[in-house]
């Protein structure tokens, strides 16, 4: 076979990573959304938890945009790659049928 050739199962197992690292990700953004509510009135009645407690809504809400937009990216790579995997099936000839 001369050309290009691609093993569609190996598209498929490393899509399936795609999709177990974003699960494993949310999971972080879960347990991170939950210290962040459990420990949020835990500042201090100092001017320094006074000032953190004006500032952490905003961090909080870059953190977990970061979060959701490298989620949304790990799970547009794993759609891509069983996409790609579906489209080389497509693409290949049939199996070739033997007489006997």
């Amino acid at each position: 076979m001369s050309g290009y050739y691609v093993q569609r199962e190996a598209l498929y197992r490393e899509a399936r990573t795609y999709e177990l690292f974003a699960g494993n990700v949310e999971q972080v953004r879960a347990d991170l959304r939950a210290a962040f509510n459990r420990d949020r009135n835990t500042l201090g009645d100092d001017e320094y938890g006074a000032e953190l407690a004006k500032k952490l809504p905003e961090m909080e809400r870059g953190i977990f945009d970061a979060l959701t937009a490298y989620i949304d990216e790990l799970e547009n790579v794993a759609l891509g790659l069983n996409a790609s995997a579906r489209n080389y099936k497509t693409a290949e000839p049939p199996p070739a049928v033997t007489r006997n």
